[in-house]
C-alpha cells in the first residue's frame, strides 16, 4: 500500500537519507513502476522479478545536458531503423543521449530512458517527429558510457552521468512494445504523480519529524540562564510552529495517501505535497538549527540534524523544482482539473460546438454571481451561514466556517483573474503562485480539521494555533491577490470586508502549547513516531536525557537549577534532596554533558 511504502521511507529516512533515497528511488518513477502501469506481458514476466530480488538495479533518466525542468527539450533521441540484432535483420530504434544526475546510474543494470522518437524513414506511419517514448536499455549494451560519479551535496547515494553513442535497442525494448511509442510523456506525467505525493514527501516528514523531536527534548536538557531553552519565548516562536506543521504535514500525508490506495492518481495533491513538505522541512531544520545553536553546526557523529541540512537542497529541486511547482504547475493543473466549466468550455471552443459552448457559458456566469454573492455573505457574517458538517461545535464550528469563507473568496477571485488575463493566466507566475500558496493553505485546513477526528483533546490547542496561523495568513494573500488587480479595493472590499481581522495566535496560547509540548510525551510521541534511532547512539541518550529531565524539573523546582556534580552531592549532604534523586540528578548531568559535546579532531 501507498501507506506502507511512505512509513517504511519515512522511518529510513530518519535514520539516513542516502539510505531511503537508494530505496526510494527504484520504488518510485523508474523501470520498475511503468512496467507494473504500461509494459508487455513478456517485460512482465522477465523483469519485475529481477527488479523485485536486485538482479537488476534500475535507474531512471529523464534530465539532459540541455534540458532541466523542460522536458520536451531534451535532444536526446532515438531513430526507428532496421538493423542486424542478435542475428537477424530487426526493426528497432537507434539511441543517442547524454543525461545526468540520474540517481543510481554507477551501478544500474537496467536504464529507463526517455528520448525524443523518430522516424525519418516512414518505418512504423507517415509522422517523421513522433514524441517522447520511454524504453528499457541494458547498460552493457555497446555504445553506453555509464560510471562515472556526481556528489549530491552532502549525501552519499548513487548518482551520475552517463551517454549513449548509437546504442540499438529492439521494439521489445519500449516500455509497453511498438504500441507505446511516443506515449511516454503521459506514461511520466501519470506516474511521476503518484511518486512526487510519496517519496520526497515522506523524506521531508521525516527530516520534519527529526527536527522537532530533537528540538523539544534539547530544549529541556539544555539550560541557559539556569532555564530551559523552551521557556525563552523567541525559542517557543521556532517550537510551537514546528509542531503545527509536524501535525499539518501527518495529516496532509495520511489523507494523500489514503486517496492513492482507493486507486486515485489525485495529481493536484501531490504536486501540493511535493512543493509543501520539502519547502517545511527547509523551514523546520532551520528552525531546529536556530535552537541547537554550536551543537549542530560542528560535523561528526554527534551531529544528528547535519544530514537532514544537506539534503535540503536535493529535495526542494528534484522531482519539479518548487520554483516550477509553485508558479505553474499547482494552479494551473489545479485550475484546469477542478474548474467545474473551463474545461469543457475550451473543448466546446474546440469542436465548434457553439450550441453547448453557449449553454456552458450561461451556467458559468451565473456560477461567476454566485460565488461573488456568497463570498461577499460569507465574509461579511464571518462564515455564519456557510454549511458545515453536523455535530461540529466549538472552535472546531469556527474552523470550518473560516474555511468556507475562504474557499468562496478563492473561488471567485479565480473567476476575476481568468476574465482579467484569459489565455494569458499561465504566464501570470507571480499570480498563479500566490493562488498556489492560499490553495495549499486551504487543502491544509481542511486535512488538518479532518485528521483532529482521530486525535484526542490533547492536540485542540496546537489545531487552534495552527488553524489561527493559517488563517491569518490566507486572509493576507486574499488581500496580497486583491492588491495584483485593477479596482483592488473593491475586490477586497467584497473577499474582505472586515479586512484580515483575523490575528495571529496570542503569545499566551504559544505559551500553553510549548509547555504541552515539552511535559506531555502524548503530543511529542505522537508527532515524532516515525523516528527510529540506535541504541547507544546520540539520538538515543538524548532521548533518555529528555526522560530524566522530565522528572529533575520537579526536584529543580524545589531546589535550584545545579549543573556539576558537587552541587549535587551538596545538595544531598544537607538533606534537601533524597539519594533517588540524587541519582537522577547525577545520571542526568551526565548524559547533558554527553549530549552537549561535539566532535573534535587532530586535523
Amino acid at each position: 500500500s501507498a501507506q506502507a511504502h511512505a512509513k517504511i521511507l519515512t522511518q529510513l529516512s530518519s535514520c539516513n537519507t542516502s539510505l531511503a533515497v537508494t530505496v526510494m528511488v527504484p520504488n518510485s518513477l523508474g523501470p520498475a513502476e511503468l512496467i507494473l502501469h504500461y509494459g508487455t506481458d513478456e517485460q512482465k514476466q522477465d523483469l519485475l522479478p529481477k527488479l523485485a530480488t536486485g538482479e537488476h538495479i534500475p535507474c531512471f533518466a529523464l534530465t539532459s545536458t540541455d534540458a532541466g525542468s523542460d522536458a520536451g527539450a531534451m535532444v536526446d533521441s532515438g531513430v526507428i531503423c532496421q538493423q542486424e540484432y542478435n542475428g537477424k535483420n530487426t526493426l528497432g530504434i537507434r539511441l543517442n543521449w547524454d543525461k545526468r544526475y540520474t540517481t543510481l546510474a554507477p551501478m544500474a543494470t537496467l536504464i529507463g530512458l526517455a528520448f525524443k522518437t523518430y522516424d525519418p524513414d516512414g518505418l512504423i506511419g507517415n509522422q517523421s517527429d513522433l514524441g517522447i517514448t520511454c524504453a528499457l536499455v541494458d547498460s552493457t549494451l555497446n555504445g553506453v558510457s555509464i560510471g562515472r560519479h556526481h556528489h549530491p551535496i552532502g549525501s552519499n547515494f548513487s548518482n551520475g552521468p552517463h551517454q549513449g553513442k548509437d546504442v540499438f535497442i529492439p521494439m521489445s525494448a519500449v516500455i509497453g512494445g511498438q504500441a507505446m511509442i511516443a506515449k511516454g510523456w503521459s506514461m511520466l506525467m501519470e506516474s511521476l504523480s503518484l511518486g512526487r505525493g510519496v517519496s520526497l514527501p515522506s523524506l521531508s516528514l521525516a527530516g520534519v519529524e527529526l527536527s522537532l523531536k530533537t528540538s523539544l527534548e534539547y530544549a529541556l536538557i539544555r539550560k541557559q540562564f539556569k532555564q530551559s531553552l523552551y521557556r525563552f519565548q523567541g525559542v517557543a516562536e521556532k517550537l510551537v510552529p514546528m509542531a503545527a506543521d509536524t501535525l499539518t504535514m501527518k495529516a496532509m500525508s495520511n489523507f494523500h495517501l489514503n486517496l492513492l490506495d482507493q486507486g486515485l492518481n489525485p495529481s493536484v495533491s501531490s504536486a501540493i505535497l511535493k512543493y509543501h513538505h520539502t519547502e517545511l522541512l527547509r523551514t523546520n531544520i532551520n528552525h531546529a538549527m536556530d535552537i541547537h545553536g554550536g551543537k549542530t553546526v560542528m560535523l561528526g557523529q554527534r551531529n544528528y540534524l547535519s544530514d537532514i541540512y544537506q539534503v535540503v537542497p536535493i529535495a526542494i529541486t528534484v522531482e519539479g523544482a518548487n520554483i516550477l511547482t509553485r508558479s505553474m504547475i499547482i494552479f494551473g493543473q489545479g485550475l484546469m482539473r477542478c474548474h467545474p466549466f473551463l474545461k469543457e468550455e475550451l473543448e466546446s471552443l474546440e469542436k465548434k460546438d457553439t450550441v453547448l459552448f453557449n449553454r456552458l457559458l450561461g451556467h458559468h456566469l451565473a456560477h461567476i454571481i454566485g460565488v461573488k454573492i456568497k463570498s461577499f455573505v460569507f465574509a461579511i457574517s464571518g462564515g455564519r451561514l456557510a454549511k458545515i458538517p453536523k455535530g461540529v461545535k466549538g472552535f472546531e464550528k469556527n474552523n470550518y466556517q473560516q474555511l468556507a469563507t475562504l474557499s468562496a473568496s478563492f473561488a471567485f477571485l479565480v473567476e476575476i483573474v481568468l476574465m482579467k488575463f484569459g489565455p494569458k493566466i499561465k504566464f501570470q507566475e507571480s499570480v498563479n503562485g500566490l493562488f498556489s500558496d492560499l490553495l495549499i493553505m486551504m487543502y491544509s485546513i481542511s486535512v488538518l480539521l479532518k485528521y483532529r477526528q482521530v486525535l484526542d483533546n490533547d492536540f485542540n490547542d496546537l489545531i487552534r494555533w495552527s488553524v489561527q496561523r493559517q488563517v491569518h495568513e490566507s486572509q493576507v494573500l486574499l488581500s496580497d491577490i486583491c492588491g495584483q488587480l485593477n479596482f483592488s479595493l473593491v475586490f477586497r472590499w467584497i473577499v474582505l470586508p472586515r479586512g484580515v481581522n483575523q490575528p495571529l495566535p496570542s503569545v499566551k496560547l504559544q505559551n500553553k502549547v510549548v509547555n504541552q509540548l515539552i511535559n506531555n510525551p502524548n503530543l511529542k510521541d505522537t508527532l515524532t513516531s516515525d523516528v527510529l534511532y540506535a541504541k547507544d547512539s546520540t539520538l538515543d541518550i538524548l532521548d533518555q536525557a529528555y526522560t530524566l529531565a522530565v522528572e529533575a524539573e520537579k526536584v529543580y523546582k524545589r531546589v535550584g537549577y545545579v549543573d556539576s556534580y558537587e552541587a549535587i552531592d551538596a545538595l544531598l549532604d544537607k538533606q534537601q534532596i533524597s539519594i533517588d534523586e540524587h541519582q537522577l540528578l547525577s545520571r542526568l548531568t551526565e548524559l547533558r554533558r554527553k549530549i552537549l559535546a561535539v566532535d573534535d579532531y587532530e586535523h
